[in-house]
């Protein structure tokens, strides 16, 4: 899937304004103009455009906030979805840290709906997450174990994108992939999130205001530890070698028997697993939100 063409400023800003209310929220000036698929304009021509396309009716706008004409009511939906963001953030940074702190886990980054402060009722947290090669499976085994400790204190950690160093570009080069790419928030790995972007540099051809630095403000500071060290030299000996290929072989098997939970956008899902990427999108996301980007744009 690939973004439609934008000829014209206001096709660009109707389209980027359109995609956000596909997750029933209006959009913020300053993520309009970050996230401007298909044009290069700066805040002021993103604003003055925004005012024209309200002047024919086609968007609305408070303050620096944009919908489409006839949603009003994601209005609403933006001042609960933003202030419920406002209370996960400092659990998101307090367990990313703490994830950052496995063995072998090399980033740590937020995305879904807290990456964009649009956090609907019972929505977890979700990490994309980047690990050394040969040990993805057993590091996503410890993982999970943090995960469920978390889940005793109402946290919900949703690891569902892990990846070795060595499969940092994306095979799908759709809007979903490269607004995900775009606004995921970096947590552990400063460095490593610049060079997943710059890995899949055509993300910058469907949001060309899109940056590599991304949004750092909720960064840590933390650096491998001693302990994380002599550990990682630890697991890495030749018995969890064959952990390692125990685990993998095993829950590959058991998550390619998942079925997809939207098999209304057709089959394959976007899940993935192999000894590098184990990428469990069961839900048929990028499918089902392309179809329902491009039904509001023949609307428009």
């Amino acid at each position: 899937m690939t973004a439609p063409a934008a000829s014209t400023t206001d096709e660009a800003v109707y389209a980027t304004v359109s995609y956000a209310d596909v997750f029933d929220m209006p959009i913020e000036l300053e993520h309009l103009h970050r996230y401007l698929v298909g044009s290069a304009l700066t805040l002021l021509e993103t604003s003055t455009t925004v005012d024209s396309l309200v002047s024919k009716k086609l968007l609305g706008r408070r303050g620096d906030i944009v919908y489409l004409v006839g949603r009003e009511e994601v209005l609403d939906v933006y001042d609960e979805r933003t202030a419920r963001a406002a209370t996960m953030w400092e659990a998101a940074e307090e367990w990313g840290q703490r994830i950052g702190r496995i063995p072998f886990v090399r980033m740590v980054a937020v995305t879904g709906g807290l990456a964009v402060d649009s956090v609907a009722d019972h929505d977890d947290i979700d990490f994309f997450i980047i690990v050394r090669p040969r040990r993805l499976w057993l590091t996503r085994l410890m993982i999970i174990v943090l995960g469920r400790i978390a889940a005793r204190q109402d946290i919900e950690l949703c690891p569902n994108f892990i990846v070795s160093t060595r499969a940092l570009e994306m095979s799908d080069r759709s809007i979903y992939v490269a607004r995900e790419l775009a606004q995921m928030v970096v947590i552990v790995g400063k460095d490593l999130c610049r060079n997943v972007r710059r890995s899949n540099a055509w993300m910058f051809d469907v949001l060309p205001n899109a940056t590599i630095e991304g949004d750092e403000t909720h960064l840590s500071q933390i650096q491998p530890s001693s302990g994380q060290k002599w550990a990682e030299w630890f697991l890495l000996l030749p018995p969890f070698r064959l952990v390692e290929t125990w685990e993998r072989k095993r829950k590959i098997a058991k998550l390619t028997r998942v079925r997809s939970r939207r098999p209304e956008v057709g089959a394959p899902d976007e899940s993935a697993f192999s000894a590098e990427v184990c990428k469990g999108h069961m839900v048929g996301n990028a499918a089902g939100i392309d179809i329902a980007w491009k039904q509001r744009l023949n609307r428009g």
